[in-house]
C-alpha cells in the first residue's frame, strides 16, 4: 500500500524519486512475497519471463507492436536468451 501511495503521489507531485522508490519498493515487496509463499526467487523469475514473452505473442496492448516495450524488458532481463 505504501508503495502505490508514493507512486500515486510521485505522479501527482511530479517526484520522480518518489516514483522511482515506489516502483522499486512494489518489485521488492513481490520478491518476498512468493518467498513467504514458499517459492524461490527464481521461480518468480521464470515465471515473469514466461508471462512476458506469452504478452509479447498476444500483444493485446500493442505495447510490441507500437513500442517494443515487452522486447526490451525481456533483453533486459535476460540477455542471453
Amino acid at each position: 500500500m505504501q508503495a502505490q501511495w508514493l507512486i500515486q503521489h510521485g505522479t501527482l507531485c511530479g517526484s520522480e524519486a518518489e516514483m522511482v522508490q515506489g516502483l522499486a519498493d512494489l518489485v521488492g515487496m513481490s520478491y518476498l512475497l512468493a518467498r513467504r509463499l514458499g517459492f524461490d526467487f527464481s521461480r518468480l523469475d521464470r515465471m515473469l519471463l514466461q508471462r512476458l514473452k506469452g504478452l509479447r505473442e498476444a500483444d493485446e496492448m500493442n505495447l510490441e507492436k507500437q513500442w517494443g516495450d515487452l522486447s526490451l524488458l525481456l533483453s533486459y532481463l535476460a540477455p542471453e536468451d
